[in-house]
């Protein structure tokens, strides 16, 4: 069965919740933040998660506020990438202006978030949650 792709490289698929609740329509500007982040890259971005309804986003432990709810966020890694290496690379992008719809940047031990929620004074939104530093 062919995929419906959204963008050039994200499918509907990777898209969806996975609650299979319908919720499969991500905010076109992520999908404009997401493609130019994997040019910046140059790898292919394994997306863990973009849409979540409010029960698959409760389940996974994402904020009651999560920018999941709202198709504007995206989890994912990168098979020959660090997560740190990402994170870095994406955030060096931001502060060089190569990405300025990007509202926040998140490292975890699984991989990256990236968010098109801006602060309300422009800075970028940064964190680390990893466990083992």
């Amino acid at each position: 069965m062919e995929q419906k792709m959204l963008s050039e490289h994200f499918s509907r698929g990777e898209c969806a919740c996975r609650d299979y609740c319908g919720f499969d329509a991500p905010d076109p500007r992520l999908l404009e933040l997401a493609e130019k982040v994997r040019s910046i890259l140059k790898e292919p971005m394994h997306v863990h998660s973009v849409c979540r309804c409010k029960a698959r986003n409760a389940r996974q432990g994402g904020s009651p506020t999560s920018k999941h709810l709202k198709g504007q966020a995206m989890d994912f890694h990168c098979e020959r990438l660090s997560p740190l290496a990402v994170y870095n690379v994406i955030a060096k992008a931001w502060y060089d202006g190569r990405l300025p719809e990007l509202g926040g940047v998140g490292l975890y031990d699984w991989g990256v978030h990236i968010d098109i929620a801006k602060a309300p004074d422009g800075h970028l939104r940064t964190w680390d949650r990893r466990k083992a530093r």
